[in-house]
């Protein structure tokens, strides 16, 4: 079963990469710093519920896309 942390993770990193957004920018978007940024990135730090719908609106996206490639299981337990 994939971590859901990694998943989040690449996930991120791949939608800020597809809008090409730094991880600077991301983080000025979140109202956070780079290092926060580059540790969710690397899935060294979970994201807190308050981080989450503003990385949401940075990128563009919606929670249930980021974990879309998730484990079936586990999206059903988060609602998703």
């Amino acid at each position: 079963m994939p971590d859901l942390r990694l998943t989040l993770a690449q996930a991120i990193r791949a939608e800020r990469s597809r809008l090409k957004l730094t991880q600077d920018q991301l983080a000025d978007a979140v109202g956070v710093e780079r290092h926060v940024i580059t540790s969710i990135e690397a899935g060294q730090r979970r994201i807190g519920m308050d981080e989450a719908p503003a990385i949401c609106r940075a990128l563009g996206v919606t929670l249930d896309r980021l974990y879309i490639d998730a484990d079936a299981d586990d999206r059903d337990a988060l609602g998703l």
